[in-house]
């Protein structure tokens, strides 16, 4: 039976074999109500890669995601791997629990429901709110407020550069990292007053800031390194700011705070491997780290800009060096920056329906197709966890039924029916 294995070179493939690739699903052969399941899809876990995982509400792309995070915690070179999962919706703590409910269609594909040793993170400053509706927590997390650029504090309030509050923050950042190594928000408030800026301008900065002292993220300092562990899969769950005004600003603030930081450790570890290399030594100095972020197109939109946008383009362009990987999930595909959506050198798309998402995919369809999207899309049987799988790397596009989850799925559409 011939192998297929997506996201890995033929020469990888040569050396390596089927080591560090995990089984995703199964090759459909045939269209429509008449395919059927054939050859498992290996997915290569080794190497850094680019991924988008699209599809309309209710077709698997959440699920599909906590698919790839399994076989991420159970390959053979799991202990080089550290997988972060940023959960905008609470549902993925349920990885914790084995999947009973589907246990006969495991033991079809020859598995078994298993629960997973999940880390799920939430912010320090929301614990109250977790302990009172009885959510699943492990730990928290906190950001420090030094370590946050004078932009960066404009995307999450929503202010442009170039506005009289803009440039006041620029200047009060600005003020604080050159005479204060560690600062907090109380010392920030206190420096606005200091300038000559009109009253309201003063106020409406002040205001900000003081809001985003309830946002509970900020502390004395930033665990955000916790997150990159050996063999360590961490939910960093920010649905608690779901209900903020400002909740998706400041989601985006942490998700672009852990990129740059997770990047700049993986460059300098990468300097070390590579001198460990030349040496004869062969050694990982830090873990290849997989981000996975649903609804993606909030973090990483096609049109302006927030808090996460230019370190996620970061990885996106040059994570292939350093040693991350990134799977961007959303509904809407057509809404995530095309930039990102261009370099995907793997795409798995459940069912659209939506003309202008179709038309994205249409846009960057690769040569190797001989057909359109549309064309391929039809002939899917109409069931969950169906899907197209284009890979760069072969310069193939696979039918596929994604295989069961072992672990629980908590995103599931509720119902009004009794047992």
């Amino acid at each position: 039976m011939p192998k297929i294995s997506v996201g890995r070179s033929d020469e990888d493939f040569e050396e390596h074999g089927l080591k560090g690739t995990g089984v995703i699903g199964k090759h459909l052969v045939g269209e429509n109500e008449e395919a059927h399941k054939a050859n498992p899809i290996h997915f290569d876990l080794a190497k850094p890669h680019v991924m988008g995982v699209f599809g309309k509400r209710g077709t698997g792309k959440s699920y599909s995601l906590g698919t790839l995070a399994e076989e991420l915690q159970t390959s053979g070179i799991s202990d080089n791997l550290s997988t972060i999962i940023i959960d905008p919706m609470g549902i993925y703590w349920s990885m914790k629990r084995p999947n009973d409910r589907a246990a006969s269609l495991l033991e079809d594909w020859g598995l078994n429901p298993d629960a997973f040793d999940a880390n799920v993170y939430i912010p320090k400053g929301k614990v109250g709110e977790f302990e009172k509706g009885e959510m699943t927590y492990d730990d928290t997390f906190t950001l420090k407020p030094s370590n946050l650029t004078a932009d960066e504090w404009a995307m999450a309030f929503g202010f442009e550069m170039n506005s009289e509050t803009g440039i006041l923050l620029e200047r009060v950042i600005s003020k604080m990292s050159e005479n204060f190594e560690d600062y907090d928000i109380d010392r920030i408030l206190e420096v606005i007053e200091r300038f000559d800026f009109p009253d309201d301008v003063e106020n409406r900065l002040q205001n900000r800031f003081m809001s985003a002292k309830e946002w509970g993220v900020f502390g004395e300092k930033s665990s955000l390194e916790e997150f990159t562990n050996r063999g360590q899969l961490s939910i960093i769950d920010v649905s608690v700011f779901g209900e903020m005004g400002d909740g998706w600003s400041v989601r985006s603030l942490v998700v672009g705070l852990l990129a740059k930081r997770i990047l700049r450790r993986r460059m300098t570890a990468r300097r070390i491997e590579e001198i460990d290399e030349m040496e004869g030594l062969n050694e990982n100095e830090m873990p290849i780290v997989w981000m996975m972020i649903d609804e993606a197109h909030e973090f990483l939109p096609a049109d302006g800009q927030t808090a996460a946008s230019h370190p996620l383009m970061r990885w996106v362009k040059i994570g292939r060096e350093p040693g991350v990987s990134l799977a961007l999930a959303t509904q809407q595909p057509a809404k995530l920056n095309p930039d990102a959506l261009s370099q995907c050198d793997v795409i798995l798309s459940h069912r659209l329906t939506s003309k202008e998402d179709i038309d994205s995919l249409g846009n960057i369809m690769h040569t190797y197709m001989r057909h359109d999207i549309q064309h391929y899309i039809d002939a899917l049987p109409d069931k969950k966890g169906v899907g197209l799988l284009l890979d760069d790397n072969s310069e193939r596009i696979y039918p596929i039924q994604m295989r069961p989850r072992k672990s629980w799925h908590a995103g599931g559409t509720p119902d009004a029916f009794e047992d």
